[in-house]
């Protein structure tokens, strides 16, 4: 799992301040940010808050704490945990034989996930490098992503933001940028972990 960022804030109050500081602490919430004692945090792009109060005789610990994102290259998926994906129990391809296909005349969504599976993980080993990915690589996998989520009862509540950062993935390839190309990979393999542990 890639690293993420942290902050922390502590504050000692008396019990009876606690409750008004956790109303101001959260008052701007609703604008997109929290008001700690004198500083303002910005909740842009979190993927955790936690908010809590311990109870210490007359006075009480507020804490708060924000994870973010890592950034650039250590937001990527690692090779050991696509390494564990991949030694998962699997069929075996037989390169020589026809996709398979189902009553849509679509590719089985089985193979198909497998075979973006395999070109994802080029695509991070590349940008893990600094090098840009392969580009047939890169195009069969925004092709393969378009057709995923033509499949309904897979994840449909993702589609959209998935579509969304395809796209901007596949504009910052277009346009030679591997720190959006980064970025957009890096969300893409969240997205992907968020979604398998809701509808695997």
């Amino acid at each position: 799992m890639p690293p993420s960022r942290k902050r922390k804030f502590e504050m000692v109050l008396p019990r009876v301040e606690a409750l008004r500081a956790l109303a101001e602490l959260t008052a701007k919430a609703g604008e997109g940010s929290l008001v700690i004692g004198e500083e303002t945090v910005a909740l842009e792009d979190f993927t955790s808050l936690k908010i809590g109060i311990k109870h210490l005789g007359a006075s009480c610990l507020l804490k708060v704490s924000l994870k973010y994102p890592a950034l650039g290259v250590a937001a990527l998926p690692s090779p050991a945990s696509m390494d564990a994906e991949e030694a998962a129990p699997r069929e075996q391809a037989v390169d020589s034989a026809p996709e398979p296909m189902d009553e849509g005349g679509k590719p089985r969504y089985k193979s198909l996930k497998k075979r973006m599976k395999h070109f994802f993980k080029a695509i991070v080993t590349s940008l893990r490098a600094g090098l840009p990915p392969d580009a047939d690589i890169l195009a069969a996998f925004v092709a393969d992503s378009r057709l995923m989520t033509s499949y309904p009862g897979k994840g449909d509540d993702f589609y959209p933001a998935y579509d969304a950062e395809v796209d901007r993935l596949e504009a910052a390839a277009a346009g030679g940028d591997l720190d959006a190309m980064t970025a957009s990979v890096a969300a893409l393999g969240r997205m992907k972990k968020e979604c398998h542990s809701r509808h695997a």
